[in-house]
């Protein structure tokens, strides 16, 4: 595995990293801790298609898969006897290891409790879900009459509307706070995306771009797409178009802009967790699946700092990190790596080696994880 080390010095412009290279994966001078089946569990929700219909058309089905059972990993269908058009998007895990994922059935979203559905009014998906230590449950997504879309969020199954917003993709609770990541779209040009952070659901102007829409003639949509705070601070990452195929992988910290370097088309940040002042980021970077360990400057200066990035693709393929947790400082990483012949491969990571699913997913067919959860046995 590659490891590059690097310093973001610079605020609203790309940051330049120094490279070196170590045998594994270290947070300053102290290795990852080791991970053991036998002390941790971890949950992956993905999205594969079934057996094809009788119009031909693959039909998109979500499960859970888990290495729960000590020795032995499981799959388990969300809404089974339901063949047709459940897709799920995120996951969480309680302590005491409740999963609840957030998706939608057909045109109607839903959040499951272990198996137990529950529906979700005027919505179309929900793609992002958290757990309060009361055990209330937040969902984000959206709603969409026509071409229209509007951002939403449910506490418990209470809408409310994001103003400002057409999407909201994830959501995250930290000290009773709740803090929601998506986009909405520029008022002068309607089909241009624009990155937005709700704070218990009220909206922020859009966060700055590189780039900015109103200004130039050029099309330079941005999303957010992960958002997470230490109590004090809060760091949102995304994307940003760049020129015709590129992106700049984007990082927001209390609505400064900053930068990660990119080595080539399509890179983006899908992911962000914190712990112990370190911060935990995911996507892909040159179409290669990468983590990022940062830290911030301080608490009056929005930088990154003490940036390490590490490589996780194992080929030439496209790869991509679509979701990633850590618990005492093991990290684990989701996502997927696209083979010459356009199958999707499920991947996971953990300390940044890939985890053997053995054959568990044999006999399913373009599987694409979308969120992970790391807990104590």
């Amino acid at each position: 595995m590659r490891i590059i080390a690097g310093f973001s010095y610079i605020a609203l412009c790309a940051v330049a990293l120094t490279a070196c290279k170590d045998d594994e994966p270290k947070k300053g001078s102290v290795f990852t801790p080791p991970f053991s089946d036998d002390e941790y569990s971890v949950y992956m929700a993905f999205t594969y298609d079934s057996i094809p219909s009788a119009s031909a058309k693959n039909i998109m089905c979500s499960g859970i898969w888990s290495n729960e059972q000590t020795g032995s990993a499981s799959i388990r269908k969300l809404s089974p006897g339901r063949d047709e058009g459940v897709e799920v998007f995120d996951l969480c895990v309680t302590e005491d290891k409740v999963v609840y994922a957030a998706g939608c059935f057909g045109s109607d979203p839903l959040y499951w409790k272990d198996d137990v559905e529950v529906e979700l009014p005027e919505g179309r998906v929900a793609t992002g879900i958290a757990v309060d230590r009361d055990g209330t449950v937040y969902t984000c997504g959206f709603q969409k009459e026509g071409y229209v879309e509007t951002a939403k969020m449910w506490r418990g199954t209470t809408p409310i509307v994001l103003k400002n917003g057409s999407r909201a993709n994830k959501i995250s609770l930290c000290d009773g706070k709740c803090y929601v990541a998506g986009y909405g779209n520029n008022t002068a040009k309607w089909d241009v995306e624009e990155p937005r952070i709700w704070i218990d659901g009220q909206s922020y102007n859009k966060l700055p771009q590189d780039n900015d829409a109103k200004n130039d003639d050029g099309d330079y949509p941005a999303i957010a797409n992960d958002v997470v705070s230490d109590g004090v601070n809060w760091w949102c990452v995304g994307r940003e178009r760049n020129s015709g195929t590129g992106y700049l992988p984007k990082v927001w910290i209390n609505r400064s802009n900053n930068n990660l370097t990119f080595e080539g088309p399509a890179s983006s940040l899908t992911c962000i967790k914190y712990e112990n002042g370190t911060y935990y980021i995911g996507g892909n970077d040159g179409y290669h699946a990468k983590y990022w360990t940062a830290s911030q400057k301080n608490n009056k200066e929005n930088r990154v700092n003490d940036l390490k990035e590490y490589d996780l693709s194992s080929s030439s393929s496209q790869s991509l990190v679509t979701d990633i947790d850590v618990l005492n400082g093991i990290v684990v990483c989701c996502g997927y790596e696209r083979s010459k012949s356009g199958v999707t491969v499920a991947k996971l990571w953990v300390n940044g080696d890939e985890y053997s699913f053995g054959d568990v997913f044999n006999r399913y067919s373009n599987v694409k994880p979308c969120g992970v959860a790391i807990v104590r046995r």
